[in-house]
């Protein structure tokens, strides 16, 4: 029934596509088309075109088919290696669209990094996680998350190869690779494929694969510096850029050619301090939304709160009501209020210093060998606001080593204290002075060697390539002014610290500050070896393509908790502990069959056997089909699966709070890794085209959906732990195999190029819209996450606009170039707070401007403003009552730095 099933499916794709060419009239311009002649301006590449090269090919032949030419002579068409596809094409548009980013397109938007740039995009929709959230598990660090899926399912590609993934998990629960860990100069390009791939690249590849292909062939010596600062009303994030790419030897003559490139990079971070809407701390004057700063008071026992006398630190006595803390439990009474914007990071500040050398070497005119080494250390300090020792939304807790339980630090201060005033044991909720911070330092490097060649036959022109890969990811944490839990015990019970009036205890607080940490280690070995021909024979509607390829992996995952935490010396311990390792051995296909003229079927195919949970067959059935040679629609199926990360299916255990769902307040929660997972399983069908009715004009659509069943989140608490009052201390919650996530979308994609006298003037385009981001449980409704922020409640999760879309509009004029972008994230429905908080939050528009002059000799210089009108995200009150953050809006879609000048310039020769 299932084969029935599917020949259905395929037949009536294909009469789909049929329709849709019949209905379509469109001028018979190609896809892939020559060089424009002398006198012909031509259009910059399409932001979607795949003919560019992968891991260490160059842009030459390999294979090629002949077309003759106006002067009888043949012409060659070259194929290149596409991400997504292990056979060679020369055609622009394959089974799926790959979105190519240029490193122009990165500069003209005005990122100043890798990661800013990819966090922009499109389809990097939601449930994706910067470097500047501080309760990430992940600091320092930034991945992406395609459709939506969270970043586990996003697989990132260096030069077309597997690479580990970074120390620590994003979210805690998010496996990624961190896209700070290459230099910037050495990028090329980076295709996105924005359909799952898992039949190519294996189970991490569900939402799709992001491809960084850096520089090879490199000839010459290119300097570059870059400085940028928050300006106007903002401050901070001063920033600092700085980077060498040298290359020598010619690969055809010589024989052999070594890239080298290095840069360095410094960002000093900024706080709530430095922006307006954040610097007082108050939300009082928004719906829903509260004072932020930090607050001692006296928990009385008629329910009220009375401000700790002294009011220290600059603070003032405000009302209870108004404060996130006391307020929030509906408090009456005053509290002591001291802001701690300074204390608290917006913007880590960061130094990262990146350098890798790549070496080609021709053996004979076929084979080539090559040696690439990466090397990258990062380093980042965020400040992580004061300790609040009896916060009712994230309580103090001790560990106990030997029971491996936590219980709740007795905040009450008894009648025998002498800084007590009430002579009776009473609770103070306290802020003490110093701020906490972690300073995250990581190092990555990777090592990776191979061989690739071609060979003719009478039954095809054949590449191959073989290739031995390492790569680790070793991360330490160092977190500061951590509280001591036997001299905190010391202060609240035994009298040593005059709450109202330190100066009277001057040693009161000796012992109580002090440093913990942790360190995780990632590594990942790699062997992998491919083959594949584009005309293995020739058919009546055209050639036939045939691919193999094997490849054999050894993971491993470790996360260590350093001795403060373990042995419970500190409070509220980080307390993330994962220890697991797989070996991994896939085999995989592609054949590619022309049916009749101009509609080709390809089929390929995975099977992975992973040792701890099993083997795994990935299928995936395509259609391309080009009516007319300015016009190309293509559709395809794909099963897959999702193995668990090693948080989830190890001896594992994670401490951490999250928002619970019925009343949008934190609650601390202990997830248990579970080892009994199942894989999740996918279906991935995607529906598109693009077509190119003149060389100037390019427009693309898709339409996709995702469903993955046996979905791996959280389960029923295993263990809820409450104080004497009954009051939520915390749950213990193991990973399960629970319900269904089905999701669905467009995306599209457009390129308009005006040449004039006045110059060329561009308009393009990346937009996508998520129309369905279902979540199902056993036993309940499901709830659709997209245009709201009910994700916030997943482990995995943030808000999730439906709309996110780019436009730049560029103007190109001799040397000069301009590029003005509009970057817009829609609105999106807030139904975790109840009245006053809105049931709303806005949309955001931001535009930068980037200008750039290469008319001096040698020189490029480029300058630019991002956020022009200094627009702040729009407020979102579940971030603005001290629930998840301070900041007033949701870090996980946003990074707000004001606005943001910068100046730059290449030298090269």
């Amino acid at each position: 029934m299932k084969q029935r099933a599917l020949a259905i499916a395929i037949r009536r794709i294909i009469w789909a596509e049929l329709a849709l060419s019949a209905a379509i009239a469109v001028p018979a311009f190609a896809q892939s088309q020559p060089a424009a002649t002398a006198g012909t301006p031509a259009a910059p590449a399409a932001t979607t075109a795949q003919t560019d090269t992968t891991p260490g090919a160059t842009a030459t032949p390999s294979g090629t088919s002949g077309t003759a030419g106006s002067n009888g002579n043949v012409q060659q068409l070259k194929r290149f290696e596409v991400t997504g596809s292990l056979i060679r094409s020369s055609d622009k548009v394959g089974y799926n669209q790959v979105q190519v980013v240029t490193q122009k397109d990165i500069q003209d938007s005005g990122a100043t990094t890798v990661s800013d740039f990819l966090r922009q995009t499109s389809a990097n929709s939601a449930n994706s996680w910067s470097e500047g959230q501080t309760s990430n598990f992940a600091a320092g660090a930034a991945g992406i998350a395609l459709r939506g899926l969270s970043e586990k399912y996003t697989l990132v590609l260096v030069d077309g190869q597997r690479v580990a993934p970074f120390a620590f998990f994003s979210n805690s629960v998010d496996s990624f690779f961190d896209l700070n860990t290459l230099p910037l100069n050495d990028i090329e390009r980076i295709d996105i494929v924005k359909t799952g791939a898992v039949s190519q690249y294996g189970s991490d590849a569900v939402a799709g694969v992001v491809n960084i292909i850096t520089k090879h062939d490199f000839q010459g010596l290119q300097l570059d510096g870059n400085l940028g600062s928050s300006v106007s009303n903002s401050a901070g994030n001063g920033t600092y850029k700085f980077g060498v790419l040298a290359g020598f030897g010619d690969l055809n003559s010589d024989r052999f050619n070594v890239t080298v490139a290095a840069s360095a990079y410094k960002d000093n971070g900024s706080t709530l301090a430095d922006r307006d809407s954040t610097q007082n701390q108050d939300f009082t004057g928004q719906p829903g939304g509260y004072s932020l700063l930090a607050p001692s008071y006296w928990n009385l026992a008629n329910g009220n709160a009375q401000a700790v006398a002294g009011c220290l630190g600059g603070g003032t006595v405000h009302p209870a009501a108004s404060n996130s803390l006391s307020g929030g439990e509906g408090m009456g009474g005053t509290v002591c209020s001291t802001n701690t914007a300074n204390d608290t990071s917006i913007a880590p500040m960061m130094e990262r210093y990146n350098a890798k050398i790549h070496a080609d070497f021709k053996i004979n005119d076929t084979t080539t060998a090559y040696a690439d080494i990466l090397e990258s250390y990062n380093q980042t300090t965020q400040n992580d606001g004061v300790p609040v020792v009896g916060n009712p939304q994230a309580p103090t807790l001790i560990w106990n080593p030997a029971t491996k339980l936590l219980t709740p630090f007795n905040f009450t201060v008894p009648a025998s204290n002498p800084y007590n005033p009430f002579g009776v044991a009473t609770p103070l909720t306290y802020a003490f002075p110093n701020a906490q911070s972690s300073t995250t330092d990581a190092n990555y490097y990777r090592a990776s060697t191979g061989v690739k060649g071609s060979f003719s036959l009478p039954y095809g022109d054949w590449d191959w390539s073989t290739s031995l890969s390492h790569s680790q990811s070793t991360v330490s944490n160092t977190y500061s002014n951590e509280l001591n839990a036997n001299a905190l015990t010391n202060i609240y019970q035994n009298g040593v610290f005059n709450f109202a009036n330190p100066a009277s205890t001057p040693g009161g607080l000796n012992g109580l500050f002090q440093d913990a940490n942790n360190l995780g280690i990632s590594k990942l070995d790699t062997v992998d070896a491919t083959i594949s021909t584009p005309n293995l024979f020739h058919l009546p509607a055209g050639d036939v393509g045939l691919g193999f390829g094997a490849q054999f992996t050894h993971q491993s995952e470790t996360i260590s908790p350093g001795y403060e935490y373990e042995q419970g010396i500190v409070t509220s311990p980080n307390l993330q502990t994962v220890d697991g390792q797989r070996n991994v051995a896939a085999v995989y296909y592609q054949v590619d069959i022309p049916i009749v003229k101009n509609l080709t079927f390809s089929q390929s195919g995975r099977y992975d056997h992973y040792s701890d949970v099993g083997g795994a067959f990935s299928p995936r059935f395509a259609l391309r089909y080009q009516p007319v040679q300015a016009l190309t629609m293509y559709t395809s199926y794909s099963r897959g699966f999702r193995a668990p990360t090693f948080v989830e299916n190890s001896a594992s255990q994670t401490l951490g709070l999250q928002v619970n769902q019925a009343t949008g307040q934190n609650y601390t929660s202990i997830t248990m890794g579970n080892p009994n997972l199942a894989p999740e399983r996918t279906k991935n069908l995607n529906i598109g085209f693009e077509v190119s009715p003149t060389r100037t004009t390019d427009i693309g659509l898709d339409w996709y959906k995702i469903r993955v069943d046996n979905v791996i989140g959280q389960g029923a608490p295993s263990q809820v732990v409450t104080d004497a009052n009954g009051n939520l201390l915390y749950e213990v919650i193991p990973y399960q195999n629970l319900g269904y996530l089905d999701t669905n979308g467009f995306e599209g994609t457009f390129r308009q190029a005006l040449p004039t006298k006045a110059g060329t003037f561009t308009v393009s385009a990346d937009w996508a819209y998520v129309n369905s981001f279902k979540l199902g449980t056993p036993g309940e409704a499901p709830i659709n996450g997209a245009g709201n922020n009910y994700t916030i409640t997943q482990p995995f999760g943030g808000s999730f606009p439906r709309w996110k879309g780019n436009t730049t509009f560029d103007w190109a004029y001799h040397k000069w170039d301009a590029a003005l972008t509009w970057e817009f994230t829609g609105p999106y429905a807030q139904n975790l707070l109840p009245p006053p908080a809105p049931n709303k939050v806005g949309s955001y528009s931001q535009f930068n401007l980037m200008v750039t002059y290469s008319g001096f000799k040698h020189w490029t210089i480029y300058g630019g403003v991002d956020n022009i009108f200094n627009r702040t995200p729009p407020y979102d009150p579940i971030f603005a009552n001290g629930t998840l953050d301070q900041s007033g809006y949701d870090t996980s879609v946003y990074n707000y730095l004001g606005v943001f000048a910068q100046i730059g310039a290449t030298y090269k020769f």
